[in-house]
């Protein structure tokens, strides 16, 4: 043994202060009373593996790219690979490459760039370098600032009806001291948070505490912090629990205060009812005051219903067309507010007295009549209204149709074939209708043919088709057919030209392209029957042997190039 070798008890050999001279082979024998053996070993002695490029403490923002430089020497006879770790966490650069990557340019390089830096990315980073022999390690931290954090522990105190007191704990700030917080809150009446007016106004990085003011009266809240630094907007705090402000009198009146006509001996109020953010508290409903325009005391009623905006007075004393002040104001259980303006309106006019003369009806069909009278010369009339029903049918059951005071016709659709009617017309207001003209009796026509034309023969003759049918014979309750109805438009189209006929068969032109529809129906007094229709071809259909005899025939001149 000497200092700097060492043969242990248990034969095992320590160099201390190695050196490449201590290189070779060693061979242990091993001896006692029954024998002797050896075993031989090789010591191999290599360069150590040293860091030669440390990383560096770095101080970036949240968003920016850093770079974390390590280099190392190392035998060349050996491997060497870099471990990068961060917070005592092993890289696993598969997993985690959107952020982090590794420089491979250079064996001896271990260089790590950390790209789009997070806050979360900021701590220590250890590079490694490893081979199969030793290791060596350094580490250096990585500052990451960025806009704050959260803040914790909000709290709400002293609720009032448009102010509540706020406090809270600060969070952290992201290594950029916190210029200053805001205050958002959030009602029943929307999902998106919006800054609350404050007391003070600039709520100082350095406060805890503070007033959010000009809140609703009697409205559910939710509040939340905000801390704000030179880096930008941090995350809000949880959201606080519901509270709601205390209830106070309405501030606001109703707008748009109106209204006049109605009914005779009425007055009608009309005014856009609040929202129910202005109702500040519970039992809430409009007072109405009214008063004739020249008038000195004030009428007032209680509407309780908060989502109305319309009150009718009706008084038989009234009267009619008279200029009344009106206006309106909100209340609840804290008290009365603000009157509206005050509004002039005339109470209902009078429902014109006099009928309309001179009525008369024209049957159309059997469906359809045309209702026509002489115009009421009272200026109060502003339409007129056709009452109709059949005879079958009850009085109180009849249909209505409103004109204009400038028209004095109407056509009356949808009706019974062969029935009696009975029909009469009114002048009427915004007060109601006044007396009936005479009732005027009168029958719709028969049904028209509810049977098609059977078409016969669609037959080609020169230049054109020749369609014919049967008679249609009507029914006893159907009109007798007066006429044929003949429609030629191309296949697809509704429109096309209309022929009129007493015959049973028609010449139509052969078209030049396509297919077109010939649709023939009988005609009668009670309107057209039931549609017959066929197809026929155009020019372009037709055989080469057909063709060589119509194209001269519609004038139509072929020549061949040769």
């Amino acid at each position: 043994n000497s200092s700097r070798i060492l043969i242990w008890e248990d034969g095992s050999l320590e160099i201390n202060n190695i050196t490449r001279n201590d290189g070779g082979i060693y061979t242990c024998f091993a001896e006692n009373n029954r024998g002797r053996a050896n075993n031989t070993g090789t010591l191999v002695i290599t360069d150590p593996t040293r860091i030669i490029l440390a990383p560096i403490n770095a101080d970036i923002t949240v968003g920016e790219n850093a770079t974390m430089q390590c280099a190392a020497s190392f035998d060349p006879a050996l491997d060497l690979t870099f471990i990068w770790s961060f917070n005592g966490y092993v890289i696993d650069f598969n997993k985690e490459n959107i952020h982090y990557q590794r420089n491979f340019m250079l064996d001896s390089n271990g260089e790590l760039l950390i790209r789009n830096a997070q806050l979360k990315h900021a701590g220590r980073y250890t590079c490694t370098a490893q081979t199969i022999v030793d290791n060596s390690s350094a580490s250096a931290d990585l500052v990451v600032r960025g806009p704050p954090g959260p803040p914790g522990g909000l709290r709400i105190e002293d609720i009032r009806a448009t102010s509540v007191a706020l406090t809270w704990s600060r969070g952290s700030d992201n290594h950029s001291p916190i210029s200053k917080y805001t205050i958002q809150t959030k009602t029943i009446l929307s999902d998106d948070w919006k800054d609350a007016k404050t007391d003070p106004p600039i709520i100082e990085g350095n406060m805890e505490a503070a007033r959010a003011v000009d809140l609703i009266p009697w409205m559910e809240y939710e509040f939340r912090v905000v801390a704000t630094n030179t880096l930008g907007i941090g995350e809000p705090s949880i959201p606080s629990n519901k509270i709601k402000t205390d209830g106070a009198a309405p501030n606001v009146a109703p707008s748009d205060v109106g209204g006049g006509g109605g009914s005779n001996r009425e007055l009608t109020i009309t005014w856009v009812p609040l929202s129910r953010e202005y109702h500040y508290g519970n039992n809430f409903g409009y007072i109405v005051a009214f008063k004739p325009f020249d008038g000195e005391e004030w009428k007032k009623v209680t509407v309780t219903n908060p989502d109305t905006g319309r009150y009718v007075h009706k008084d038989e004393t009234m009267r009619p067309s008279t200029a009344f002040q009106v206006k309106v104001k909100a209340f609840n259980n804290k008290g009365d507010g603000p009157y509206s303006l005050t509004a002039v309106i005339n109470s209902a006019q009078d429902a014109p007295s006099e009928a309309p003369t001179e009525v008369g009806v024209k049957v159309l069909s059997s469906s359809e009549i045309s209702v026509h009278w002489e115009h009421v010369v009272e200026k109060i009339v502003e339409s007129y209204q056709i009452r109709y029903w059949a005879a079958h049918d009850k009085e109180a059951a009849a249909h209505r149709v409103q004109v204009t005071s400038q028209e004095y016709s109407a056509r009356l659709e949808n009706l019974l074939p062969d029935t009696q009617y009975f029909v009469e017309v009114r002048a009427c207001n915004s007060a109601g209708c006044g007396p009936p003209s005479d009732m005027i009796e009168t029958f719709t026509k028969k049904a028209p043919p509810s049977q098609p034309p059977r078409i016969i023969s669609s037959v080609r003759s020169g230049s054109r088709y020749i369609i014919t049918w049967d008679h249609v014979v009507a029914l006893s309750n159907e009109s007798t057919v007066t006429g044929y109805k003949v429609l030629y438009r191309p296949d697809g189209q509704h429109d096309g030209k209309l022929y009129s006929t007493h015959k049973h068969s028609i010449e139509v032109p052969i078209p030049r392209d396509g297919e077109y529809v010939v649709e023939v129906r009988a005609h009668s007094d009670g309107g057209d029957g039931v549609v017959s229709q066929v197809k026929i071809s155009g020019v372009s259909a037709l055989s080469p042997s057909l063709l060589g005899f119509l194209l001269p025939a519609l004038g139509i001149v072929v020549y061949l190039a040769i």
